[in-house]
């Protein structure tokens, strides 16, 4: 459906993001992450 391809997009683009980098780096990490835009 259109709903679903729009999502699967979206997602899509948090994965490029700075701060998905930064909360999975900081999981990994087991550690605060650092949002400096928040």
């Amino acid at each position: 459906s259109v709903g679903y391809d729009v999502e699967v997009q979206a997602f899509g683009d948090c994965f490029e993001t700075a701060d998905f980098k930064e909360g999975t780096q900081a999981f990994m990490e087991k550690r605060k992450p650092d949002f400096p835009g928040a």
